[in-house]
């Protein structure tokens, strides 16, 4: 008579042991595949020059004795998965084992390892929780046993009403949330705005190499902010900043980095990097204020991100605040820039922004 098989949940031990035999027979199915693989670049070699035909030869030899033990390795792990009760022919005519839904085949069979692996992984987690729901009940009948006293003051329901407030206040939300149409229409001077979409702007982008004048290098800004995802910040002869946000419409920025006005190409977008060594620098701080800004107050981030970009208006023209230079010799990089640090910690703690101060690299590692 043939013994019966547990359709119950499976033990931990052996949970594991599945797991990882699981998690070695994906790894020789991908080796199979990668042995495959081989072996056709290797007739595709040889189809194209006779030269490398001896070569291809051994190494086809090779690749096909290494398939062959993968093969013989996987095979024992399935008579292993087979004994242990993972999938056994009693059970698979009933598709269930361990309480277990049988995975779609795959063709390669990758699939049916992660499959399994997974809904295991599964088990294992219910079965944790089982084991602290049946310790949870065993300590509340001893309780209930030893300790009857407290389990009528924890049972014991309350009559107490909870008190309401009769004076709602007035203005439950002191700080409302800004919208970007708030945001972008605040006033910029000497500063341009424009607004796009996605793909409005991946198409601009190609565009700008063509545009010979100021003028045709400026933007249009959308008037519908619900689908502006691309925020353009432009100051002629100095700067053009992106800044994309987290979800279009939103007031949560996620990238921003510097170009150059005269740049133009498919990268310039928020996470593109400019070929110019001053406003990569420059990028590589904007991420830094970014995140501080971000993490002080998530809702005025952006307009905190918008007023600190706007402050590299001069950065053209602004000497340093600590070493009175426009153009300094960075020792570490080896480049002569201009100050391409502005101090942004006050943008966010409302301190006076009239004066921004301008700082080389080297002057703001010792004054921050």
């Amino acid at each position: 008579m043939e013994p019966q098989q547990p359709t119950g949940a499976a033990p931990p031990k052996q949970v594991a042991q599945a797991m990882d035999r699981l998690s070695r027979a994906g790894r020789l199915i991908a080796e199979i595949r990668i042995g495959a693989d081989r072996i056709l670049e290797a007739l595709f070699i040889a189809s194209d020059s006779q030269r490398h035909s001896e070569k291809a030869a051994e190494l086809v030899f090779g690749e096909e004795a290494a398939m062959r033990r993968h093969f013989l390795d996987l095979r024992l792990i399935g008579k292993q998965l087979e004994e242990s009760g993972v999938l056994s022919g009693a059970l698979k005519s009933r598709g269930n084992s361990w309480g277990l839904h049988m995975p779609l085949v795959c063709p390669d069979g990758a699939v049916v390892a992660y499959a399994w692996k997974r809904q295991l992984a599964g088990q294992a987690g219910a079965s944790a929780v089982d084991r602290a729901r049946l310790a949870l009940k065993a300590f509340t009948d001893q309780k209930k046993r030893f300790f009857p006293q407290l389990d009528d003051s924890t049972n014991t329901p309350s009559t107490k009403k909870p008190k309401l407030s009769p004076n709602p206040p007035l203005n439950p939300n002191p700080n409302p949330k800004p919208t970007l149409s708030e945001i972008l229409k605040s006033e910029m001077p000497g500063v341009a705005i424009s607004t796009y979409r996605r793909l409005e702007w991946t198409k601009r982008a190609e565009k700008l190499i063509n545009c010979s004048n100021e003028e045709q290098r400026l933007g249009n800004s959308s008037e519908r902010f619900d689908d502006v995802a691309i925020i353009e910040v432009f100051v002629s002869g100095v700067f053009r900043v992106l800044v994309s946000l987290h979800s279009a419409g939103s007031v949560e920025p996620d990238s921003l980095a510097f170009f150059s006005p005269d740049e133009g190409g498919s990268y310039i977008h928020a996470r593109g990097v400019s070929v110019h060594n001053v406003f990569k620098h420059i990028t590589e701080y904007a991420e830094k204020a970014l995140q501080y800004f971000l993490s002080v107050d998530p809702n005025k981030a952006l307009s905190h991100l918008l007023k600190w970009v706007c402050s590299y208006e001069s950065l053209l023209s602004q000497v340093c605040s600590k070493c009175g230079k426009l153009l300094a010799m960075d020792k570490s990089l080896a480049l002569l820039l201009p100050p391409v640090h502005r101090p942004y910690q006050f943008y966010s703690n409302g301190q006076n922004q009239d004066f921004v101060k301008a700082l080389h690299i080297g002057c703001s590692s010792h004054d921050v």
